[in-house]
């Protein structure tokens, strides 16, 4: 009696097909650590931006502030430089005014992480 011989497709198929599931679990891991490093590296970059940002910030409402002192724009140090930490939506810690110098300190927390910049504006220290 000859015995049936079956196509190579069913051979393969129901050999490999007894495996099923593994190979899923196996990309569904390389998807998930593939997503989990992407989304660290944008918080990463979100962090280092929003840092250069904020020290921007500062330097800018430090400036204000100063030429509010010297008489160039009209209104009180502090309160210009309050005027501008309304519009970027950050607060002042400090703000201090030593003859034509002005001392910013920022803080500002975004999404749970928190940020700090400082800045000083007002003419060349002596000596320069």
């Amino acid at each position: 009696m000859r015995q049936k011989t079956r196509p190579l497709r069913k051979i393969f198929w129901h050999r490999y097909w007894a495996n099923s599931g593994s190979g899923s679990i196996l990309g569904l891991g390389l998807v998930l650590t593939a997503l989990a490093g992407l989304v660290s590296s944008n918080l990463a970059v979100y962090r280092l931006f929003a840092q250069e940002k904020l020290q921007a910030q500062a330097e800018q409402m430090a400036l204000a502030a100063a030429d509010s002192v010297r008489g160039l724009t009209t209104g009180y140090p502090c309160e210009v430089a309050d005027q501008f930490a309304h519009m970027y939506m950050v607060k002042i810690a400090f703000c201090r005014i030593v003859e034509f110098e002005c001392f910013l300190r920022l803080h500002s927390d975004r999404f749970g992480i928190q940020l700090e910049a400082t800045a000083r504006a007002g003419p060349p220290p002596e000596g320069n």
